[in-house]
């Protein structure tokens, strides 16, 4: 269940996120984060106080854990820190050690300059193929992880890194907004003719937008639904302060709009991050920039070109998505095949952002979606 572990709002959510899903139960995490959780200040204290815990835990032995501590560190880390590379290096090396959940063989795609990796999690005598893939700050290694909850299905699932993300964004491929491009990619090296898919947090837009455009993808799931980038401004912004943004850009003013950005960034932890890893994840070097890029992320566009099975799940306190998107995604959905809309409420524990703090919730639903004939 989702915990309030801590009041910034952001730490909570990763906390949760990193913790409660695979740890909520062991003893020993939960001592850790008695540890953790009061040296918890600023980016700089959530670094120390995760690397200290996850070396201890590599040390022990305990390779899972450890690579779940130096995820957790490595997530304010900019680029440029010369102790972001090893936090994700460790992380990665850990996590190999340490999972043994599904049989699986890795595989480097080819794409552009350089590959995409992928994860392929085997289910002996399988008749279908499920891509799962995340968005804006999750790493392949950790759709791996939860994968758990998908295990006996009919399914083999490849998981991946694409633009953007992980492996692929630190050999300098960046996150694009046409996603059946790197859909089509895995689909062509695997020779898969059908596949669903599962689109987590961004990766809600993504699959829904490779979805209007790849038509080998029979069953999809925003996992959760994630109309426009904007509406993750909107719902931490005043009226009328976002409304200034939004005619600024139209006016192309530049200038103006990076002063206001980077004077709401020196105060604001949440708004900061974002825009760091906006910027670097599309690889520009403004505000300004980064907001005419997420101008291409919107659903209107797309939503009459889906005509595959469709389900989208949505938390009524999501951080990021307006709960009132379901509805309105649903109903402009007009040509899919079918529609299933779940909202999940605080009392079912996963009213937040991709059921955090309880995803079994949200994986049970895609479960029984894709049994469903």
């Amino acid at each position: 269940m989702f915990k309030q572990y801590i009041k910034n709002e952001q730490f909570n959510l990763q906390i949760n996120r990193f913790i409660n899903d695979e740890y909520e139960n062991d003893q020993k995490v939960q001592e850790d984060l008695k540890s953790i959780i009061p040296q918890l200040k600023d980016e700089e204290s959530w670094f120390k106080a995760w690397n200290d815990k996850a070396i201890a835990r590599e040390q022990d032995g305990d390779f899972s854990v450890a690579s779940t501590y130096y995820q957790a560190s490595e997530f304010y880390l900019s680029p440029e820190d010369p102790r972001d590379e090893n936090a994700y290096r460790k992380y990665r090396e850990n996590f190999y050690k340490g999972f043994n959940n599904f049989e699986y063989e890795r595989y480097q795609v080819p794409y552009e300059n350089g590959y995409l990796p992928v994860v392929k999690l085997v289910t002996p005598n399988a008749t279908k193929n499920l891509l799962l893939f995340a968005g804006y700050d999750s790493y392949m290694e950790e759709m791996v992880k939860m994968s758990k909850f998908l295990k006996g299905i009919d399914y083999n699932i490849y998981v991946f890194d694409g633009p953007g993300q992980g492996t692929a964004l630190r050999q300098g491929i960046h996150l694009i907004h046409n996603w059946e491009n790197p859909v089509s990619v895995i689909l062509d090296y695997f020779n898969l003719k059908r596949a669903s898919a599962v689109g987590m947090s961004l990766g809600g837009y993504l699959v829904m937008r490779a979805a209007a455009f790849e038509k080998r993808l029979d069953k999809v799931v925003a996992f959760d639904i994630f109309y426009s980038f904007f509406d993750a401004l909107r719902i931490r912004m005043p009226f009328d302060q976002i409304t200034k943004i939004e005619q600024l850009l139209a006016a192309k003013d530049a200038k103006t709009v990076n002063i206001i950005f980077k004077s709401m960034m020196a105060n604001n932890l949440d708004l900061n991050w974002k825009i760091n890893k906006g910027m670097e994840n599309v690889g520009v070097q403004s505000p300004y920039e980064l907001l005419q890029q997420f101008q291409k992320y919107n659903m209107e566009p797309i939503m009459p070109l889906i005509n595959q099975d469709v389900l989208l799940l949505a938390g009524e306190n999501d951080q990021y998505v307006p709960s009132s998107r379901l509805v309105e995604i649903d109903s402009k959905l007009i040509n899919a095949a079918s529609v299933k809309s779940i909202m999940f409420d605080k009392a079912s524990g996963g009213d937040q952002h991709c059921q955090a703090g309880n995803r079994q919730l949200g994986f049970d639903a895609i479960k029984e979606f894709l049994s469903n004939k």
